[in-house]
């Protein structure tokens, strides 16, 4: 398939060029009907979602999706090979943030009123726990990313619409592997507390940075059948040469992993401070029931009568202390009256 943009690039087109792309519109639907559908249904169970995490779903999960689909990068990935990095590098990367944000695990748990859901059991499986440990979501994602511009995979996807459709759940499956348990609960083992976490978000960020480095630095064409270098495209591209349409492949690519690193820690540590607060709300309940059992079993008639068991009723008051007036111990202190 050859589909290139239908008029050079300019300013104004970074906000007036759009097409109609079947595949980003119906990923779009599946990703943002059920979304909806849930925040409904927990909201019926008197559950309300943080506004912010549906923002984070629809602008930055759902609304990149769109955008890199049937925007301006969209119109443009076959034009120029930096849109199809910084496509190949939103879906890869931005959009699975942004739906990882939006929490869609936890919120489907409070619309069911349960986590033994069909999701949340293929995730707790064998395979599922598998396919997102950290080392392997991980190096699926980079060798996933390495794949696209250092072998025929990426030539292929960039000019079949079948190969393309492929690469976009790739990059998305594969983006939400990693993501989502980063940012979530429950889907990593024990050991991977929140420092952890935090951790592996910035290996993520320094990671996704290696493909941006390699493909900047390539001294020989990696997609050499790629449709923007054909002469029918010359007109298109404003006198960019390929070599230097490569290079902002790179920096396209690296400009979107860096840009989304430093968002992505910062959710991992906003998560962080939230678990602490809640294990230290825990903790002080905890302490407040504690101390609440001591002062009532110490207010108990019973325990006036323990303090007081064996003392003579008829023996006058005194300021002196109970073990020194008590009968049976005054001779062991020496200290009772004749």
């Amino acid at each position: 398939m050859n589909d290139l943009a239908p008029g050079p690039l300019t300013t104004a087109g970074w906000f007036t060029s759009w097409r109609f792309d079947v595949v980003g519109v119906v990923l779009a639907l599946l990703l943002l009907v059920p979304y909806l559908w849930l925040l409904v249904q927990a909201r019926r169970r008197g559950v309300r979602w943080p506004w912010w995490r549906i923002a984070a779903y629809l602008v930055l999960g759902v609304g990149t999706l769109l955008y890199v689909t049937c925007g301006v990068v969209g119109v443009y990935r076959q034009t120029f090979l930096w849109m199809f990095a910084a496509q190949v590098g939103v879906i890869g990367t931005v959009t699975p943030v942004g739906l990882a944000v939006g929490d869609p695990l936890r919120l489907l748990a409070a619309a069911r009123g349960t986590k033994d859901t069909v999701v949340h059991r293929a995730l707790q499986s064998r395979l599922g726990r598998l396919l997102t440990f950290p080392a392997v979501s991980f190096l699926l994602d980079l060798a996933g990313i390495l794949a696209i511009f250092f072998t025929p995979y990426g030539d292929h996807a960039v000019r079949s619409s079948v190969i393309g459709t492929l690469l976009i759940l790739q990059l998305l499956v594969v983006g939400l592997l990693y993501v989502l348990p980063t940012l979530g609960d429950d889907l990593l083992p024990e050991w991977a507390t929140p420092p952890i976490r935090t951790f592996l978000a910035f290996l993520d960020g320094v990671a996704d940075a290696v493909p941006g480095i390699l493909v900047m630095t390539a001294n020989s064409f990696l997609l050499p059948h790629f449709p923007g270098f054909s002469h029918a495209a010359d007109a298109l591209r404003g006198g960019l040469s390929h070599t230097m349409d490569q290079k902002y492949a790179g920096g396209a690519l690296l400009a979107v992993a860096e840009s989304i690193g430093v968002p992505m820690i910062a959710a991992v540590f906003i998560e962080w401070m939230r678990t602490d607060a809640e294990e230290a709300r825990a903790a002080d309940a905890e302490l407040d029931r504690a101390e609440t059992e001591r002062a009532v079993t110490a207010a108990t008639p019973s325990a006036a009568v323990d303090a007081t068991d064996g003392l003579d009723d008829d023996e006058p008051a005194t300021d002196q202390p109970w073990w020194l007036t008590d009968p049976r111990l005054a001779d062991r202190f020496g200290k009772r009256d004749d």
